[in-house]
């Protein structure tokens, strides 16, 4: 899917709810950050609403390439079981110098 989303109302209202320091028409139009945060944050209904609009092959590739820091554990397995994908460790931010960032929940170095 190229481009971005329309600026619907339904839309609008969700992308508010779920990316709520952005504005609405920044956030649709940006569908890889929309769609994390609508996969972690969303309510069944706002899932629902959204693939009215967006393919599957979208929500998976997201998946495939997902920013770090946005997924919880529990969001992480439960799409990709979802999708029937194997479920990979979360994704781990990467600093300048090539070192990651803490694995999830281990924090401050505990």
């Amino acid at each position: 899917m190229t481009g971005t989303l329309p600026n619907s109302a339904d839309l609008i209202a969700i992308a508010k709810k779920v990316v709520w320091y952005d504005s609405p028409e920044k956030t649709l139009a940006d569908l890889p950050t929309f769609l994390a945060h609508v996969m972690v944050y969303g309510s069944p209904s706002d899932v629902k609403v959204v693939e009215q609009y967006v393919p599957t092959e979208e929500f998976q590739r997201v998946l495939e390439d997902a920013p770090p820091g946005v997924f919880t554990a529990n969001s992480w397995s439960r799409w990709h079981r979802r999708f029937g994908m194997s479920v990979p460790p979360l994704p781990r931010r990467r600093f300048p110098d090539g070192s990651l960032g803490p694995e999830a929940e281990k924090f401050f170095g505990r």
